[in-house]
């Protein structure tokens, strides 16, 4: 593949401060080359300096993440506030690649409406020249950049690639060409219910195809799928999630677990917003945890139905990966800008009463649910329990400072009021129990710390 016959003058590089000029004050976004760069606009070795030198209040690492944002896809004329207010937190350094509608922002040949180079994939070379990649700590792609930049990089990188956030989910569908996905890659796909990348699928259907393009092996990949985002994220919507979801692929990158307190977070942020959809992660090596279901002031375990049964044994989809045209580029800028205009940014819950009525709402449903799971648990009583057993219970509930009883909607066990120490509805639909609100509770008690874990081990 032939590397492009121009230089690429939109590798936007951060520079130092006395070397640049930021438009509108956006620090970190869109830098002007200083007088010493290049007529390429690569970074000038008199006037670089290590973006990270400045101290961070990150919880987990002692420097800001340096993210870059690949432009070409990433939404960053329309979305450009979002990352403007991204790169001004003390915890991210944000630089842009690329320019949108460059003379490189078209398809490779091997795509229908696709061109010689220089396209997307010459550009992803040049980027890897570049050595953009190695510089950052997160990668950001969307659209035709996940498409066709990441799954370049992941074929030049491999396991060495740095964690991304693909919008779109570009990299999971059945592209033209190979996509050789690392088995190591630490990927979070935000997918859109309203993306006309999703086709005539439904949303089981969408969620099936995506996790089966996640490479056998692979134990560090999450899906977030949002029922109302548009090809184009709403702004509401990409700035709740996105700095979360940048954290979350950084520390699952360093520590090799998943990142269940960010996940958490990122749930009560889209529950309280009143977004709706699904959470899907693996928890290992080609072992996905169970599905979470999120919706206004709800969030619960996703229960599989038929559609689900029926698309996950379904042979894989032969249609080819939607291509974004210009013409439907210019649809989507229209009805992105539509939606911003809107109170709220378009997001489903603006107003306090909104929230309020979502709130009254969901505790209804939880009260409902609680009621006819204590009737189900009552008829499905098949024997009854030794009067030995019932004292056990009882001695072991007041141990652990619990009242043995009716339960309350959104409790613990069945039987009981709810516990300090029970795990909230979010932590529950995580599978973090009693445990997680021992890790994540610095000011925990020490005794009751030690008088927790000793009793569930």
């Amino acid at each position: 593949m032939c590397s492009l016959s121009m230089p690429i003058p939109a590798v936007a590089m951060r520079r130092h401060a006395s070397c640049m000029a930021v438009p509108g004050g956006r620090r970190g976004v869109d830098p002007t080359p200083c007088s010493h760069s290049g007529a390429d606009a690569t970074p000038c070795t008199r006037c670089s300096s290590p973006a990270w030198s400045t101290p961070s209040v990150s919880r987990s690492v002692s420097r800001p993440a340096r993210v870059s944002v690949v432009a070409p896809g990433g939404g960053t004329g329309i979305n450009a506030a979002v990352y403007a207010k991204l790169g001004q937190r003390p915890d991210f350094v944000v630089d842009i690649v690329g320019q949108s509608r460059a003379p490189y922002d078209v398809y490779p040949e091997c795509w229908e409406h696709g061109a010689p180079a220089p396209n997307l994939a010459t550009f992803a070379e040049d980027v890897h020249r570049q050595q953009m990649a190695e510089r950052s700590d997160c990668m950001v792609f969307g659209s035709r950049g996940g498409q066709v930049v990441l799954p370049t990089l992941w074929r030049l990188m491999g396991d060495q690639m740095p964690p991304s956030v693909c919008i779109n989910g570009g990299c999971a569908m059945n592209l033209p060409q190979k996509v050789r996905w690392p088995v190591g890659a630490v990927t979070f796909l935000l997918l859109g219910g309203e993306d006309y990348f999703r086709g005539g699928a439904t949303p089981e259907e969408y969620l099936a195809e995506a996790k089966r393009r996640v490479p056998p092996g692979n134990g560090t990949t999450a899906i977030l799928y949002v029922s109302e985002m548009q090809h184009m994220p709403q702004a509401a919507l990409l700035r709740s999630v996105l700095p979360t979801m940048l954290t979350a692929v950084r520390d699952w990158k360093a520590s090799g677990r998943p990142p269940m307190e960010e996940l958490r977070q990122l749930l009560i942020a889209l529950s309280s917003d009143g977004w709706t959809g699904r959470l899907l992660y693996t928890k290992g090596p080609s072992d996905w945890a169970p599905a979470v279901d999120f919706g206004p002031f709800q969030v619960t375990q996703h229960v599989p139905t038929r559609s689900d049964w029926l698309a996950e044994a379904s042979a894989p989809t032969c249609a080819q990966a939607v291509e974004l045209t210009h013409q439907q580029e210019l649809r989507e800028l229209f009805r992105a800008s539509v939606l911003s205009a809107q109170r709220g940014g378009a997001a489903p819950l603006v107003s306090a009463s909104d929230r309020f009525h979502a709130a009254a709402q969901a505790a209804v449903a939880r009260a409902a649910a609680a009621e006819a799971a204590k009737e189900a648990a009552k008829s499905s009583r098949a024997r009854a329990m030794l009067p030995s057993a019932a004292i056990g219970a009882r001695r072991s509930s007041i141990a652990c400072g619990e009242i043995a009883g009716g339960g309350s909607p959104g409790g613990g066990e069945m039987g009981r009021t709810r516990s300090l120490y029970d795990p909230t509805p979010v932590s529950r639909a995580l599978g973090m129990g009693r445990r997680a609100t021992v890790q994540y509770c610095p000011d925990f008690p020490p005794e009751l710390r030690s008088r927790l874990v000793s009793m569930q081990a």
